[in-house]
């Protein structure tokens, strides 16, 4: 009779032994809904690549830039060929004066899209404000000025600050005689009058403190 209320007993603490734990794990699975198993809830992104840019030049415009680089960076997530978002983490990263960093972007940018207008004037700027690589910028500048449809008041401008900054002021005065010459063609809605006095600022300083043209008839 003892050795069967003995196995008794041991029989009765392993059951115990299963049956507390399982009973624990049902207790749990409980509390998380209705006995099943817990659901992990995976997050994704609902916006696109474009719609990420649109908000980053929303937090840019606003002087948010680290906001704008995140924004950039998750439109490249979305989709690694996203140009737009390329050139404007370049931008942004050129107002951060981080100019090795926007180098890189204009470049990844100019490798999508090689002789871009845009990106090709941006990087000219990043050679401008750092001093280095200018020769490089220069060329890419002259290539896509080669082109008729590319000779606008803005590259003619940034070519001529370009050749001011490499020590070229003759050059330098071309480039904004002709960025002047097709604002005054232009007229006032074409070419706002800031832009037509920044173009002349540039050039007085290129060529030493000279005497602009004459002010515009309009």
């Amino acid at each position: 009779m003892t050795g069967r209320r003995g196995r008794h007993r041991r029989f009765r603490r392993e059951i115990l032994a299963v049956a507390i734990p399982g009973l624990l794990l049902a207790a749990v699975f409980a509390m998380t809904g209705c006995g099943r198993m817990p659901h992990v809830i995976v997050l994704e992104d609902p916006l696109t690549a474009g719609e990420h840019v649109e908000l980053g030049v929303l937090y840019e415009r606003q002087g948010k830039f680290d906001l704008a680089i995140r924004e950039y960076e998750r439109a490249l997530r979305k989709d690694k060929e996203c140009f737009q978002a390329r050139v404007n983490l370049g931008n942004v990263w050129l107002a951060k004066k981080e100019y090795g960093k926007a180098r890189g972007e204009y470049g990844e940018a100019l490798a999508m899209r090689p002789g871009d207008p845009e990106a090709t004037n941006n990087l000219a700027w990043a050679a401008i404000l750092s001093g280095k690589r200018r020769e490089e910028a220069a060329e890419r500048m002259e290539a896509v000025l080669s082109r008729k449809a590319n000779r606008t008041v803005t590259l003619l401008d940034t070519l001529g600050v370009l050749r001011m900054r490499m020590g070229q002021p003759g050059r330098a005065d071309e480039a904004f005689a002709e960025a002047e010459r097709l604002c005054l063609e232009a007229g006032g809605s074409g070419c706002p009058d800031e832009v037509l006095r920044e173009v002349r600022d540039h050039r007085a300083e290129a060529c030493g403190g000279c005497l602009p043209s004459a002010a515009p008839p309009w």
